[in-house]
């Protein structure tokens, strides 16, 4: 429905909101895909993305969540990335996921950070899922 509705307007820069062009660093991003950017859990999803083609829809939002919030880089990049690496690719999920986490989309929050050291907390207190990604 939102692609019916929006159409092309969901791939631009803005999204559907009124923020600037994103920001984007090449370098950070690369360590991104590569799962180096010394965040351990964002490092093991990024990981786990590579190796399997997979990854959890919450480990989707985490990493997802630091390219753009910590990264700052262009969530267009990340959504990109995905779609070359998912094996479930779905355009309409990713899509939507992305521009909800960088606040480009439907929810007026304006974006959602996931602390990664919370959702370790949360996720992978006992550092297992790490341990085999890393």
């Amino acid at each position: 429905m939102l692609h019916r509705q929006h159409g092309p307007q969901l791939y631009a820069a803005r999204g559907l909101s009124n923020l600037p062009q994103p920001s984007h660093f090449p370098k950070d991003f690369q360590r991104w895909c590569s799962g180096q950017t010394g965040e351990p859990i964002v490092d093991a999803g990024m990981r786990e993305l590579a190796a399997t083609g997979f990854t959890s829809n919450r480990m989707r939002q985490i990493v997802a969540s630091f390219l753009v919030h910590d990264l700052s880089c262009d969530w267009r990049a990340g959504a990109a990335w995905f779609e070359s690496q998912l094996v479930d690719f779905d355009v309409y999920s990713n899509q939507g996921n992305w521009l909800y986490v960088s606040g480009r989309g439907t929810d007026p929050r304006q974006g959602r950070r996931f602390n990664p050291t919370k959702q370790t907390q949360d996720h992978d207190p006992q550092g297992r899922y790490q341990k085999v990604w890393l």
